[in-house]
Order: C-alpha cells, then structure tokens, then sequence
C-alpha cells in the first residue's frame, strides 16, 4: 500500500499550483482506495467537531482532536510507523490528494502547511506531537495534551536535537510539563526544551542515576528552583520595604 505512494516534491507543487487556482472546490471527486476510508473517517470526524459552534476549526482544539484520530485510524488500519511518517512524501499524498479541503479549511493557500515545510506539513506536524507525546493510551495522552496550546506543539516539533527525536524523552518531558505547567515560572516549556537541548550534548539521559525520568525532572527544578529563589528575595525586599 505505502510502496505505491510516489509523490515528488514537483508533483506537490503542481497539484498545490491548481488547487490555488480554484481553493473553494479542491475537495477530490475521487480518492483512491485504501485511502478513500481514512478520509471519510476524518472528514465525519471535522463534521462531527464543528457541530459544536463554540468550537473552531482554527484552534489547537482542532489540532488535537484531528491527530488524535488520525494517529489511531493510521496505526490500526494503515500499518503506519515512524519510519513512514518520516518521509514526506506520505505527507505530502495526504495533502494534496486526501485531504486538501481539510488542509485548506484550517490554514488557507499555506504551502509550508500542504507540502514545502519541513514541519509545518499540517497532518505530518499532528502525528509527529500525538507521536512524541503518546502516554500508553488515548485517554492519558488527552489528559495531559488538553490544556496545551499551539505553541508547546509548535516548541516540541522544532527542538528535535542534532540526532533526530528522542520518542522516549519526548514522551517523558510532556508528562512532567503536565505537571509543573502551572508554576509561574515564563515559557516554562520553551525553556525545558532549550536547557534539554544543550545538555544533550554532553548527558546521556539514559545513564543518569534514576533514568529518563529524573533527567527530565532536574531539567524542570533548574527553572522552577531559580523562580522560587527570584520570588524569595521578591518577596523578603517587600516586606523590608514595609518595615
């Protein structure tokens, strides 16, 4: 099934270049098989969304919602694993081919979004954060995504490290910032990525005394003790100012 799917990145600009031409009638007339059942899964799952008017197709709601279900119906109907969802040119086919109206619907005439963005391709950059952040099931993975917003999704797929994600990390760093997101300490999230970042170049989080788990755990108490420190002095100086 994958094996059949060729789509160059010129294929994509020429499919992109027509759909500009007419955007309000890009839905396909005819999708492929097996690919014809993905997409109707998710276009009754849009549909199903958006009969809630309090909700927005251009919102992280969505994001979630949709790399949600995506990420499930691909591995339990489609065989997909992360070596197909490193190639882009499977993202590239669902773009233009599949799902073009959805792709268009939620980001417009975007081509970072349908195909040229390394990790921007909208369905490539849903899977990849469910992917990186999946906790064992759907409904712990939800729990600890919910509160989230575009930019922790946008952070933790632009901060891959000079060897590529680490799934295991990845998966470990978003359960914590579950846990510590309503400290008080700024771009807590931004920060963890950056400081987990640079010490990858000299740390094997694996070799740490008490794994994974407490590397990602100090890479938080380093900002969360620094803020706490900050708030002591605040607050020491104000009651000086007081007396």
């Amino acid at each position: 099934m994958w094996e059949n799917v060729v789509y160059t990145k010129a294929q994509a600009k020429f499919k992109f270049q027509q759909i500009e031409a007419e955007p309000e009638t890009c839905a396909p007339r005819q999708v492929k098989a097996p690919f014809d059942r993905l997409r109707e899964i998710l276009i009754n799952e849009q549909k199903s969304f958006l009969s809630d008017e309090m909700k927005k197709i251009n919102s992280y709601a969505f994001d979630l919602h949709m790399g949600l279900i995506l990420y499930r119906v691909l591995k339990e109907k489609y065989g997909f694993n992360e070596r197909l969802a490193a190639q882009d040119e499977m993202w590239r086919y669902l773009s233009l081919e599949v799902f073009p109206d959805l792709v268009y619907e939620r980001f417009g005439m975007n081509d970072q979004r349908f195909y040229k963005g390394k990790r921007r391709i909208w369905l490539k950059s849903i899977w990849w954060y469910i992917h990186l952040s999946w906790q064992g099931t759907e409904e712990e993975t939800i729990e600890i995504l919910k509160d989230n917003s575009s930019d922790e999704l946008s952070q933790l797929l632009d901060r891959s490290g000079s060897g590529g994600y680490r799934v295991e990390l990845t998966r470990e760093i978003m359960r914590q910032y579950k846990v510590n997101a309503s400290s008080k300490v700024p771009q807590l999230f931004r920060r963890v990525l950056k400081l987990n970042t640079a010490r990858l170049n000299m740390i094997e989080p694996s070799l740490v005394e008490g794994g994974i788990e407490k590397y990602v755990s100090d890479l938080y108490k380093y900002f969360l003790n620094d803020f706490s420190k900050i708030g002591e002095t605040s607050q020491l100086y104000g009651n000086n100012t007081k007396n």
